[in-house]
């Protein structure tokens, strides 16, 4: 008999937390396994074979569903019908299907998680949701041999004893199914120590019976279910020639769907009016969106572009429409692309990264509608910034008409708006407060000669209407106006359209008048005005001013002349921020900033925002940029706060802003000691918000002005080098790393404290390395007797680590602890800094193998709290669920471990690339989970992966090829292992790759003394003894690890295991 057995796990406690935002865990997990399934037979060209599924407990739940929706696939996904037909056998083992007592919740209920999730309510008996489910598997259920198992032992759950799923909800009264009991607990009902165990018979004799029936009964039912496809794809091309019917749409005013996520970062107005005949359009193209996923076609989008005239209401057109989800990018450029679908990953707790918030996207299952706006870069691949799957509409704006080119249902173009809506919207623009908004026959003809001279651009009457209700001018005047200011404009701006002209000549007469005016408040506004300009146009938070009046400890770090607006702000009074918000007042009354009252934030028309920018001549560009730069900078606190590290984040996009425009207006920045210093506040903010490459390229740039004007053992400079060490250290660059610290050491080593000092330890002589160590002591010590200091508890945080590496794990528990709790009381238990020591002394306990209890449950606390504060896909989340597999690697759950990195390495490979270091880490701690659950098979083919894309100059090449000769000795593959170990020596007798002593030389030549030995060579073996004198005698008996790390080491985790297990019982 020949079989493929395949093992599918699942996060089964992502159905346990409540305020996970899915609102059907279960059919997420269905359609994921579906699809897993499908691929992997098609993979193995199994795609036909047949199948026996074996279930227990949630997993029964999740295959129902899983075929029920397999069953309903037609058309383009009709190839994971494959599992419906090819399924002959299902053995239910404590499966719920009719649920579960009020008291088993406790069973099933993580006691780290407040209250009781959505789904696990859904367990009870008589829910909907297992109604639900039943209804769908039932109609189906007459192709397969059912076979329910129940346990016969009640499980003990808070000092009570109960079956989590009683006899009648695991095994119902089905027709034509078998059932059986089996003498165990719930989760004892999978688990035989021995072949006699309860239950052992049974499960083992039913899938060999049903495996040696299914071939003929499954070849049957593909030859029937061809014949059905067949049918089916007729029936599609004569349903496809009949004229096509109406469909409903969510633009409807009675659409059932409610915006649950509305992600957009400027409201819709209320005065937006007209383009029915664009929405009619729409809703032709885009059809009816279903609710169910099963319904629907997932994977290919439909996607609409709308181009036409900036200004002319493609934005706001899309605002209007209802969705579940609304998700708003400015694809402006690609940076505030990639920034607004890092918001998006933030919101889903994915991690503030652009793969995060799409990823997320495309696992969405509720109709969405995405609008990448703005997309007017020709340059730019606006295919990259679509989901690859989800349930959901694209909508692309555009001022380039070849953006079009992207659309797969339909283009629609913008131009002015139809006369009857441009007139309506220019009047009602116009009406005061006061006013009824009814206009004689007199107003409305100029309205709509004013609308002529427009082109009934949206933007433009708009603008108009805000000029007339100020009074500034009425609605005859500002005709006669308006055309004087464009005819003398137009000279001027001779490579602007038409439409272009007519826009700005609406905001070029109320700002002049704004100029006019003698006031303060009116001259604050203009400089205001000239700060925006250079800011993103969007999401212009209030506390950008209030922050930056606030630092007035550092009020000289820019060296930039600030206008009287933000200097009468570093006064910090009442008067002050009247001062400030009168100015704000003006540029909102004429219409040229949107203020979000909820959202506390500004925001400008992207039209408007290139016409404040560009009215300024080069010289003012500067320094309203300079002006701006600073500004941001100061409003980074150099403390870092983890309270200001959301409005830190909002930063990002207004930072990215300004760097694009000294590209082009400054390309050699920075160019002043001040500029510098904006320029590192700006990397530390890319730096905490995980964008390390750019952060990377801006300390860089600060190093090398730094070096050249003030020298590189300026506390400056050393203190930038320092930094850009740590961003090659995030960006898994060790030897980047090594090389800036070695800068920083060497700067050191030319700064002493006196010359008294430098006499007494000059750099040549050695004890000079022991003045460091003494001043490290004296700085513990003062530590100790004094109050917390952060920047001293960073220093001990890195000797800590230090010793741990260095194996001292004594001296690096007697820092650890004290520093948790300083970090705890100073920063809180979730500070990054905190998490980071948390782990690191979850790691010291991993490395001595002792408390191994408490090392799992601090990594996974760390774990947890990392995927909230920074997110699911976060570089420190990845390796937390790295450091993590060790631990319950060393505690015999290895099956554990394993499916928690098997769950990251396709997020690993979207985030950092299979290349990319972090990657070979995560897979070799996969081989290792291997290794402990006894996947041997697996974890050969994962070193072999590994040794293929690692360089025989790694420093982990020699490890990795003795844990790789390890495997193959448990598999008996001889030759191979040989041949490994043969290469490894040959390189060091050749090429001195190590020393014959060091350690992993060593085991090296255990192992292959030891395959020679096995293979009846004892000649060889004694040669190989010899040859390496300082082998163990004893290395035919040692237990060799993955990462040999030397005979003593072995040794001490034989020990350490033995102790491990008589003192935790843990199992194997």
């Amino acid at each position: 008999m020949q079989c493929r057995v395949l093992i599918y796990d699942y996060d089964g406690r992502a159905l346990l937390r409540p305020g996970t935002g899915i609102v059907d865990p279960l059919l997420s997990l269905a359609t994921t396994f579906l699809g897993e399934l499908v691929a992997e037979r098609a993979w193995a060209d199994a795609f036909n074979r047949p199948i026996v599924f074996l279930c227990h407990g949630f997993g029964g739940l999740l295959l129902k569903r899983a075929l029920a929706l397999s069953h309903s696939r037609l058309g383009k996904s009709e190839r994971l019908r494959s599992v419906y037909v090819s399924t002959y056998a299902i053995l239910f083992v404590g499966t719920p299907h009719q649920g579960i007592p009020e008291t088993a919740l406790r069973f099933a209920h993580d006691p780290d998680v407040a209250g009781l999730s959505q789904f696990m309510r859904s367990l009870l008996v008589g829910s909907e949701m297992l109604s639900e489910v039943t209804d769908q598997f039932m109609p189906i259920m007459k192709q397969y041999i059912v076979f329910n198992l129940w346990e016969e032992l009640e499980s003990e759950i808070e000092n009570t004893t109960t079956y989590v799923v009683d006899r009648e909800s695991a095994a119902p009264h089905w027709a034509d199914t078998e059932q059986c009991g089996i003498g165990a607990t719930h989760l004892g009902m999978m688990k035989f120590c021995t072949a006699r165990a309860s239950g052992f018979k049974v499960i083992r004799e039913a899938p060999i019976r049903y495996i040696n029936a299914a071939p003929a009964t499954i070849r049957t039912r593909w030859s029937n279910e061809m014949e059905f496809l067949d049918a089916e794809h007729r029936r599609q091309a004569e349903e496809l020639l009949k004229p096509q019917s109406e469909f409903g749409s969510t633009m409807d005013k009675d659409a059932k769907y409610t915006s649950e996520y509305y992600l957009v970062s400027h409201c819709s107005s209320v005065q937006f009016t007209g383009r029915k005949q664009q929405a009619q359009e729409l809703k032709e193209n885009f059809g009816r969106l279903l609710s169910s996923p099963s319904q629907s076609t997932r994977g290919s989008h439909k996607i609409v572009v709308i181009h036409g005239l900036g200004g002319s209401g493609k934005t706001q057109f899309c605002l209007s429409l209802s969705y579940w989800g609304v998700f708003w990018i400015d694809a402006s450029t690609r940076e505030n692309a990639e920034h607004g679908f890092s918001k998006l990953g933030d919101v889903a707790g994915k991690g503030s990264s652009f793969l995060a918030g799409k990823h997320w996207l495309s696992q969405c299952h509720k109709p969405w509608l995405l609008i990448i706006d703005n997309a007017d870069n020709p340059e730019m691949e606006i295919s990259d910034f679509f989901p690859i799957d989800g349930s959901g509409h694209i909508l692309v704006t555009s001022r380039n008409p070849r953006a079009k080119l992207y659309a797969t249902a339909g283009e629609i173009r913008f131009r002015g708006m139809d006369p009857e809506g441009g007139i309506n919207l220019l009047l009602n623009s116009a009406c005061t407060e006061s006013g009824t908004g009814h206009w004689n026959q007199q107003e409305e003809h100029l309205a709509r000669s004013l609308g002529a001279e427009l082109g009934y651009l949206a933007l433009a009457l708009s603008q108009a209407g805000a000029t007339i209700r100020r009074n500034i001018y009425t609605l005859e005047q500002y005709l006669r106006v308006y055309v004087g200011y464009r005819d003398r404009l137009l000279p001027e701006s001779m490579s602007l359209s038409i439409n272009d002209t007519n826009a700005i000549t609406t905001w070029e007469i109320p700002f002049q008048k704004i100029e006019g005016h003698v006031s303060v408040k009116n001259k604050d506004a203009v400089e205001l005005m000239h700060l925006f300009a250079f800011l993103h146009f969007d999401g212009i938070h209030e506390s950008i001013f209030r922050s930056s009046a606030a630092d007035s400890v550092d009020k000289d770090v820019t060296g930039v002349d600030y206008p009287d607006i933000i200097l009468s702000s570093l006064k910090r009074t009442e008067v002050a921020q009247a001062r400030l918000r009168q100015a704000l007042g003006v540029l909102i009354d004429h219409s040229l900033i949107d203020f979000d009252v909820d959202a506390r934030s500004y925001s400008q028309h992207p039209v408007v925002h290139r016409w404040a920018r560009d009215r300024l001549d080069q010289e003012d560009q500067l320094s309203s940029l300079n002006c701006t730069v600073g500004l941001l900078a100061r409003s980074v606190s150099p403390y870092l706060e983890a309270s200001g590290r959301a409005f830190r984040r909002s930063l990002v996009p207004h930072m990215d802003s300004c760097l694009q425009k000294l590209e082009h207006c400054a390309p050699s920045f920075p160019s002043n000691v001040g500029s510098a210093n904006s320029i590192e506040r700006f990397a530390w903010v890319y730096a905490e918000c995980g964008l390390w490459k750019k952060a990377k390229t801006l300390q860089q740039r600060l190093i090398k002005f730094r070096t050249k004007y003030l020298g590189k053992k300026h506390e400056d400079t050393i203190r930038a080098t320092y930094s850009l060490g740590q961003t090659y250290w995030n960006l898994f660059d060790p030897k980047s790393t090594i090389e800036e610290q070695r800068r920083v050491i060497a700067a050191r080593r030319w700064i002493w404290p006196s010359w008294f000092a430098y006499y007494v330890n000059p750099p040549w002589m050695p004890d000079f390395i022991s003045y460091y160590t003494a001043l490290s002591d004296l700085t513990l010590a003062l530590w100790l007797a004094g109050p917390d200091d952060p920047t001293t508890l960073n220093a001990m945080f890195n000797l800590a680590r230090t010793l741990l590496h260095l194996r001292e794990w004594d001296r690096a528990h007697e820092l650890l602890i004290p520093m948790l709790r300083g970090r705890k009381r100073l920063f809180g238990p979730n500070h990054p800094d905190t998490l980071m020591t948390r782990n690191e002394l979850g790691v010291l306990y991993c490395e001595r193998r002792q408390h191994l209890a408490i090392a799992e449950r601090l990594m996974t606390n760390v774990l947890e709290a990392r995927k909230v504060v920074l997110g699911e896909e976060h570089a420190y989340s990845l390796w937390s669920v790295n450091d993590l597999s060790k631990v319950l690697c060393e505690r015999g759950k290895g099956p554990e471990a394993a499916k928690m990195l098997e769950d990251i390495i396709p997020v690993v490979a979207r985030t950092l690339g299979d290349e990319h270091v972090g990657m070979t880490m995560t897979k070799g701690n996969l081989a290792k989970a291997y290794v402990n659950c006894g996947r041997w098979v697996e974890a050969e083919q994962m070193l072999a992966r590994i040794l293929k894309s690692t360089p025989t100059d790694h420093p982990d090449w020699v490890q990795t090829i003795s844990g790789h000769v390890f495997v193959q000795i448990q598999l008996q593959l001889w030759l191979d292992a040989e041949r490994n170990c043969t290469n490894v020596l040959d390189l060091i007798r050749r090429k001195q790759l190590l020393a014959k002593d060091h350690p992993r030389a060593i085991a090296i030549a255990e192992q292959l003394a030891y395959i020679y030995l096995t293979t009846g060579r004892p000649v060889e073996s004694e040669a190989i003894k010899a040859e390496f004198s300082a082998m163990h005698a004893g290395f035919a008996e040692m237990l060799y690890r993955i990462v040999p790390e030397g005979a003593n080491d072995q040794s001490r985790r034989a020990k350490t295991q033995d102790h491990d297990v008589s003192n935790e019982n843990r199992p194997y």
